[in-house]
């Protein structure tokens, strides 16, 4: 199935579990959105109080008056210019009622009379008085209308049938209604209704914050629990190759990168939109035509953020890399900071995390020109086009071709809506910022696991007969240096078996095939006749136990160090384990028993300590195969002698692997292997291989003869 491109698409599938959230945020984004396009268009009657000689309540007349009769009327500041208080008819529209609609421009009407269906007759001659009769009357009612066609002509009375109001005229003429007659009291009616509705949508804020910042948070620790999950399912090939520092930081620096993506989308990605959307409806109702025509010339504006943004998004990804780096350098001089002080490379390391450092600030150099240049450039390109619209409207309103207060309508909504695109420009910077490190972890995520985690391979059952190699090839991946060639071995359960050899002869990686933390380049082995690639591998590794001269322990307790990995079991299987090893003596006395925490990498124990702990952790697992590589290289004189004894106990009916310089645990081996650039060259015993094999002899002289335990060895095992 192909995923799809875009990073954030796929973020949606963490999104659906917690849909009803978002449907929760979202109604919360339409209840901020409502009363924002509330706010604003409070703030033209506010104008019409402090601006307009005929105050609110003239103005939602007026307006009821325009759509009623299809007339451009001058408002009482014009006429009281001209000299008249008269209804100075500007032009007339198809919805102008047929007795006035060949009216021409500049006929004044003089006085207005109006009889409603029950026969209540009321009749006016100023501004105000003709304006609220025509606005109020109820659709039947019947109109008388002086006119005066010109300042020369006669006076003549014109007769109609009023039509009904739309329910945009009539909202306004109710809202209206309940505000007091006076101007500062209907101010304080309506700066009360706007703190209302920013109390409201504050309330509304905080909900749709608080949703999409729990939801943004759960997908984000379900993506870098996924993260981790297949970081774990990696194949140590690819690991030990790419190494753990970078992806420590994208476990880390990339995923909170994600989050502010993600929390961004989740939040102002919806919610200024939104706010747009709603003003973008009053602007359409107050005129569609021209608020598309304002519109059309802001498309170069979404050429220019999508420019941008692919910018962003490749200095992002730099920066991010660069993090990477100073993690792995600052990790690195830290986890050894014993061998830096020994070898005094302060300086070295100052030099390595000051040359890492810089890079990074020259990645984050670009990243935030990017940044600091997209808000200005966007903003003084998005006022240069609005100043387009907004000066051939102007042109019309002085010719007469759109009303002022269509005009002044706009321009409010034109700046409402321009402070949601200026945010919109920010989070479009955070989500090209935040798409690099969805790139990165779904680098991850995508690749293939270690193909044997899979449920329908069949277990192995325990070991019982044999374990075989069969011609294996090996060498690492992206190398062309083979590590081992035809190896050839069959070892019979419950066997001790001996692999020697110098440095880099293969012993390690040969014993790291069996665990399949490498698979063999060519060949085959088999347990018990079964090819261990065709069997799950939780099934195969439950068999192994495996104890390395880098004793691994983790930062926790001594208990639960014992039982890493081993959920089911009992204090006294962990007690049993640890006396067996002969750990539980030193681990009585540490201050809180076996609940004393060991320190990182277990920095608060010998090395003899650390290794009886590992013995423990294998005892405890009780498995079929034992794997111990070089497991005496870190203890002292009186942990060495007890290891011995542990691991001799341990051995007992195990089929095991020892790769060891100390000549008592080779002599005791059922076969040694000897190694030599990859390749068997000896098996046999040990006085067989001494006779034989001219690697093994060489090996003997220089790393096994005069060590402190052979000189305890009977002088009839020593040739």
């Amino acid at each position: 199935m192909t995923q799809p491109t875009h990073p954030f698409l796929r973020l949606l599938k963490g999104v659906w579990p917690y849909r009803m959230t978002v449907v929760l945020s979202l109604l919360c984004v339409l209840g901020v959105s409502v009363s924002y396009t509330g706010g604003v268009a409070l703030l033209y009657p506010v104008m019409k109080i402090f601006l307009s000689p005929e105050g609110i309540h003239g103005w939602a007349d007026q307006r009821a008056v325009k759509q009623r009769l299809g007339l451009m009327i001058l408002d009482l500041g014009s006429s009281a210019q001209r000299n008249s208080l008269s209804l100075t008819i500007l032009a007339t529209s198809a919805a102008t009622p047929a007795p006035l609609r060949f009216l021409p421009a500049g006929a004044a009407i003089s006085r207005v009379r109006i009889l409603n269906a029950r026969g209540t007759e009321a009749e006016s001659h100023t501004w105000l008085g003709m304006m609220s009769l025509l606005a109020k009357a109820p659709a039947g009612a019947r109109a008388w209308l002086r006119v005066a066609e010109d300042s020369h002509s006669p006076i003549k009375t014109i007769r109609f049938v009023l039509g009904p109001s739309d329910w945009s005229s009539r909202l306004l003429e109710g809202a209206v209604h309940w505000l007091p007659q006076d101007r500062f009291g209907s101010l304080v009616w309506i700066m009360g209704a706007f703190i209302l509705l920013v109390i409201v949508g504050s309330i509304f804020r905080y909900f749709q914050g608080l949703l999409s910042g729990i939801v943004t948070a759960k997908v984000i620790i379900n993506v870098r629990r996924k993260l981790f999950d297949h970081l774990i399912d990696l194949p140590i090939s690819w690991t030990s190759s790419h190494g753990t520092h970078d992806l420590a930081s994208r476990i880390t620096i990339d995923t909170n990168t994600l989050a502010d993506g993600v929390g961004t989308i989740l939040g102002k990605v919806v919610l200024e939109p939104a706010k747009a959307a709603t003003v973008i409806g009053l602007a359409l109702l107050i005129n569609w035509k021209l608020f598309l025509g304002t519109l059309i010339v802001m498309l170069p504006l979404v050429i220019l953020i999508r420019k941008l943004g692919k910018h962003l998004r490749r200095a992002s990804r730099r920066q991010l890399q660069g993090w990477s780096q100073v993690v792995a350098v600052s990790n690195e001089a830290l986890s050894n900071l014993p061998v830096v002080k020994a070898y005094s490379a302060r300086g070295y390391e100052r030099r390595r995390f000051t040359r890492a450092n810089r890079e990074l600030f020259g990645s984050l150099r670009r990243l935030i020109h990017y940044l600091a240049l997209s808000r200005p450039l966007l903003e003084t390109l998005a006022i240069i086009l609005v100043s387009i619209p907004v000066m051939i409207a102007a042109d019309l309103v002085l010719k007469g071709s759109i009303g002022r207060e269509s005009f002044f309508q706009m321009l409010v909504c034109l700046a409402a809506i321009l402070e949601p695109l200026r945010k919109l420009n920010d989070v479009n910077n955070r989500i090209q910022t935040s798409t690099a490190a969805a790139v990165r972890c779904f680098e991850i995520i995508d690749l293939p696991g270690e193909k044997s985690f899979r449920r329908d391979l069949p277990a192995l059952p325990r070991h019982r007969q044999s374990v075989e190699f069969q011609h294996v090839d090996f060498r690492y991946p992206n190398r062309e240096q083979w590590v081992l060639r035809d190896i050839t071995l069959k070892i019979t359960r419950g066997q001790l078996i001996a692999i020697v050899g110098a440095n880099g002869a293969g012993k390690s990686t040969l014993l790291s095939l069996l665990p399949r933390f490498y698979d063999p380049t060519r060949g085959r082995i088999l347990i018990d006749g079964v090819d261990i690639t065709g069997v799950s591998l939780a099934s195969l590794r439950r068999q192994i136990g495996l104890v390395t001269q880098d004793t691994l322990l983790f930062s926790d307790t001594v208990y639960n160090n014992i039982t890493y990995g081993y959920r089911q079991v009992s204090l006294r299987q962990v007690l049993e384990a640890a006396r067996r090893s002969f750990a539980d003596e030193f681990i009585q006395a540490l201050p809180q028993g076996y609940d004393t925490p060991v320190g990182q990498g277990g920095t608060f124990l010998s090395g003899g300590q650390k290794q009886r702990i590992a013995i423990a952790r294998a005892i405890l697992r009780d498995p079929a195969i034992l794997l111990l590589d070089e497991a005496l290289s870190q203890a002292d004189a009186e942990s060495e002698a007890k290891i011995s004894l542990a691991l001799q106990d341990f051995m007992r009916d195990r089929t095991s692997f020892v790769i060891a310089h100390h000549f008592r645990t080779v002599i005791q081996a059922s076969l040694i292997v000897c190694l030599e650039g990859g390749c068997i060259v000896g098996r046999g015993r040990h006085d067989e291989l001494l006779a034989e094999c001219p690697a093994y002899r060489r090996l003997y002289e220089t790393q096994l003869l005069g060590r402190p335990e052979s000189a305890g060895t009977p002088a009839a095992a020593r040739p």
